[in-house]
């Protein structure tokens, strides 16, 4: 195509301006690309729906921790007023799998109990082997006589106060995993509970901490 002269400059050259034809349109690609499209919207959505169905039926719950025994022997002071030695800590929690559909299952537990900021046991066995909850049961996790020398002291001054009451924390880690009908989840995942709890001059669990619900975390 000959070009058409556009202007001209004081040189004598003369710019060009050349017409190139408009790129071919290809309705076929377009036409696929759409039909591609559509189909993986339509995959997405009716996977969400069928997810969120599944999720409607099966309405997945966590586990439930309650303190249902706690008790510290050894704080009692003395006649004479002196404190306490070793402190034995020994109760049960009790786990609830309130789910129609899901088990789970549990890696071994381990026990800590934190007084004043700080571990006075430290990741003490509660289970020789891993644990199996089917749906709807519920399950006991006991511990007794787990010493805590080291605060056996401060433990009976505080229940030697007026009213005194010794409060701690009972920590619980282990790891578990889920498993719906026959397709189960064959990762296993954290599981930390904390338990707080309270006991008086004598030791024995404060009614309003009995059947109290622990919190739990999964990081």
């Amino acid at each position: 195509m000959p070009p058409e002269a556009a202007s001209s400059t004081g040189t004598g050259y003369v710019a060009a301006r050349i017409r190139r034809p408009l790129p071919v349109e290809r309705p076929h690609l377009r036409r696929c690309t759409r039909l591609l499209c559509s189909a993986f919207l339509t995959v997405l959505l009716i996977a969400g729906v069928v997810l969120f169905v599944v999720y409607l039926a099966v309405r997945p719950h966590r586990p439930r921790f309650h303190v249902t025994a706690f008790s510290a022997s050894g704080i009692a002071p003395s006649p004479g007023g002196a404190g306490g030695g070793t402190v034995a800590l020994s109760g049960q929690l009790s786990i609830r799998n309130p789910n129609r559909d899901i088990a789970f299952f549990y890696d071994r537990f381990y026990f800590s109990v934190e007084y004043r900021g700080a571990d006075v046991v430290k990741d003490q066995a509660l289970t020789a082997a891993p644990l199996y909850q089917p749906p709807k049961t519920t399950s006991p996790l006991a511990f007794q006589g787990m010493a805590a020398a080291a605060a056996g002291g401060d433990m009976a001054r505080d229940a030697a106060e007026a009213g005194g009451r010794v409060e701690m924390t009972v920590k619980v880690r282990s790891r578990i995993r889920a498993r719906l009908a026959f397709w189960g989840n064959r990762h296993w995942h954290p599981l930390n509970v904390r338990c707080e709890v309270a006991v008086g001059p004598d030791g024995q669990l404060l009614a309003e901490y009995l059947q109290k619900r622990c919190s739990i975390d999964f990081l």
